[in-house]
């Protein structure tokens, strides 16, 4: 037990995986220096450009506690807000980052406020408001809602259709879906101009989006460069490299650094410069990853030549809106509503191809195994994350069925390192190693392609 905290962040391969944790740093900053200046702040959830857009076009500096939950995770400083949250009756099955704003929320309040000089990152300051999304996840509805106990902000939930796959083909079904979520938007656009007194500035929105597709657009770029073997970038690069593409797309900042991770990228690529230099086995891995423990991968690809090629799928850049669904579109509430749905179900196809459901969490590795001629699956299921951890055992089924691809699934958590055994995740990789190869040749002898 005495090495289990020995290592805990992942060197990472690419230099400008290195650099990217600086966006991290600079929206904890940005967000304080808002708040000293008496600026509006306010906390949102991932919402896959929804609402964070429309907010920071109005001048809203935005903090992400599911970012400040990894961020705390990664330094291995998130047990006392774990602890604190459980201590005021929050069960230990809530989700990691849920259970960290929280017990972060109730430092702050008895703190009267003012950000603890020990917070991780510096803190994140009181908000103006709370941006909630109904994506995916369950807990986030009442999540922050149950911060109303610390501080009087209010809380505006953001709604987000996510259909079947029979139903994403039903005629008139996916513009009906785009009319309510505009129409969400609008009066979620409503609300922050009676709280901030001041009209929406439409042409800043638009500049936003526009740099946002540009952004997403080189992070797909980099994707696809990912296909290639040897392996240019693996996880770790990656779950560095989405804090500007995720968080801050429409940064002029974020569209520079990504041209660089691009060409970086490409570079590789082009040289047959593997992110590992011992690449024997390719895998992905899904879904959520263990912040407090990402130096594991290291560890793997040394021990053993493992690259993980493709990951986390929840946190990609989508494939480019196509021309179609842009065509004639002056509204850029409709663009990002089309934006987001197309996120959630541009993987549709390959669902309906292989007659099965959900799309998000799924399909998406159905594609990947092909493409990126994957050797096996790692599944981290999380006690605290029901969405990203249900799919798992549908979705290794179908990998072995279909592709005969094995799995791995190693239990953790995203945040609370007490339930992570870093010694049984390398015991079980150590024995999946010989289930890789046996599979690998039963793919050959079935005409598989890798």
């Amino acid at each position: 037990m005495g090495d289990k905290k020995k290592k805990k962040s992942s060197a990472k391969t690419l230099q400008t995986a290195r650099e990217a944790g600086n966006f991290g740093k600079k929206i904890l900053a940005s967000a304080r220096t808002a708040a000293e200046e008496g600026k509006p702040i306010a906390w949102s959830m991932v919402d896959w450009w929804l609402g964070g857009t429309i907010a920071k076009a109005m001048g809203v500096e935005l903090c992400y506690p599911e970012n400040y939950g990894a961020f705390c995770a990664s330094v291995r400083r998130a047990e006392p807000y774990l602890d604190y949250a459980e201590s005021d009756g929050i069960p230990n099955t809530t989700c990691g980052y849920a259970r960290n704003c929280i017990g972060y929320t109730r430092r702050l309040q008895e703190n009267n406020f003012v950000i603890p000089q020990d917070a991780p990152g510096g803190g994140m300051p009181k908000p103006l408001f709370l941006l909630a999304c109904g994506a995916v996840c369950d807990a986030r509805y009442k999540w922050f809602q149950s911060l109303g106990r610390y501080m009087n902000v209010p809380v505006w939930t953001l709604e987000f259709p996510q259909t079947g796959v029979a139903e994403y083909y039903l005629a008139g079904n996916k513009e009906e879906n785009i009319k309510f979520m505009v129409q969400e938007l609008r009066e979620f656009v409503s609300f922050l101009e009676k709280l901030l007194g001041k009209k929406m500035d439409w042409d800043n929105l638009s500049e936003r989006l526009d740099t946002i597709f540009k952004t997403h657009q080189l992070a797909h770029e980099v994707d696809i460069l990912r296909k290639s073997v040897p392996s240019p970038a693996v996880n770790t690069d990656f779950w560095a490299l989405m804090i500007p593409h995720l968080y801050l797309p429409d940064d002029p900042e974020a569209l520079e650094f990504y041209k660089r991770v691009y060409e970086e990228v490409k570079y590789k690529v082009d040289n047959k410069i593997g992110a590992i230099p011992n690449e024997k086995y390719r895998m992905a891995f899904s879904e959520l990853p263990p912040w407090h423990t990402l130096g594991l991968f290291d560890e793997f690809a040394e021990k053993h030549g493992i690259a993980f090629v493709i990951e986390s799928w929840n946190y990609h850049a989508p494939s480019p809106l196509p021309e179609s669904e842009r065509e004639g579109i002056t509204d850029p509430l409709e663009l990002i509503a089309r934006y987001s749905y197309h996120k959630f179900n541009e993987s549709a196809p390959t669902a309906k191809k292989y007659c099965m459901d959900p799309t998000i969490f799924t399909a998406p590795y159905l594609k990947w195994v092909e493409e990126y001629k994957v050797d096996g699956l790692f599944c981290h299921p999380l006690m605290s994350c029901r969405p990203a951890t249900y799919t798992l055992m549908h979705l290794r089924n179908l990998l072995m069925e279909k592709f005969k691809v094995p799995s791995v699934v190693v239990e953790g958590d995203i945040v609370d390192l007490r339930v992570f055994n870093e010694e049984e995740a390398h015991a079980k990789i150590d024995a999946f190693i010989e289930t890789m190869d046996y599979y690998r040749e039963i793919r050959r002898k079935e005409g598989f392609g890798w």
